[in-house]
């Protein structure tokens, strides 16, 4: 189970957000599986840690729905099916929303902020060329953890965050190819553009078509 390179910890405020990620990251990349049991003293020795802060992972995983504990059972990877990712990315349509009445203004007064948003599309296309979908997806999530915090409203930029780990997940699995690699870039300097012309009526309706893309796709 856990004698993979993708459960690497990447930079957190906390060594337990830090192995939340990595347990994250091993779901999104098909390391771990759904339904699949997590045993507390193998996970705690892969990541190099104890397993005090290893607990406090599971218990913030399980707080969001990702990790599962039921008696007799032990602690699970949460099941992802079809029903729950078109919920996911519905709440995330309506947080993106509200989030964009704000943002649009701040992108507006502020070139800086559209800068980061051209940097995140450029390593994205990087990643897209050479079919990196792991580094896709974050570089994904960081345009519209950009997009969140513009807004200023800190209620919709921490519920994002915890809708966060389990859009990473369904990201890692969605069958992608060539062709998402041709048109992820451009999808996403549309809705910049669109931000930077402070056009809300389009983007209401874009972000809608662009988070949903993928589940039309699988329907």
């Amino acid at each position: 189970m856990l004698d993979v390179p993708i459960l690497n910890m990447a930079r957190s405020p906390s060594l337990a957000e830090q192995a939340a990620d990595a347990i994250v990251t091993g779901v999104a990349a098909g390391a771990l599986k759904p339904g699949e049991r997590l045993v507390e003293t193998d996970v705690a020795s892969f990541l190099k840690i104890s397993r005090v802060p290893l607990r406090e992972a599971f218990k913030i995983l399980e707080t969001q729905g990702i990790l599962e504990n039921t008696p007799h059972r032990g602690t699970r990877v949460a099941m992802f099916d079809e029903a729950r990712s078109t919920q996911i990315c519905e709440a995330r349509v309506a947080l993106e929303r509200i989030a964009l009445k704000s943002a649009v203004a701040q992108y507006q007064q502020n070139q800086q902020h559209l800068e980061r948003l051209d940097k995140i599309i450029s390593t994205m296309e990087h990643a897209a060329s050479g079919l990196e979908w792991m580094e896709v997806s974050k570089a994904d999530l960081s345009f519209h953890r950009e997009v969140c915090r513009a807004s200023g409203n800190g209620i919709v930029a921490t519920l994002w965050e915890t809708l966060a780990r389990h859009v990473f997940i369904i990201f890692g699995k969605e069958i992608r190819n060539e062709r998402d690699a041709e048109i992820v870039g451009p999808q996403h300097r549309k809705l910049r553009d669109l931000i930077a012309r402070g056009d809300t009526e389009k983007l209401h309706t874009e972000i809608e078509r662009h988070i949903m893309r993928l589940r039309r796709k699988r329907s």
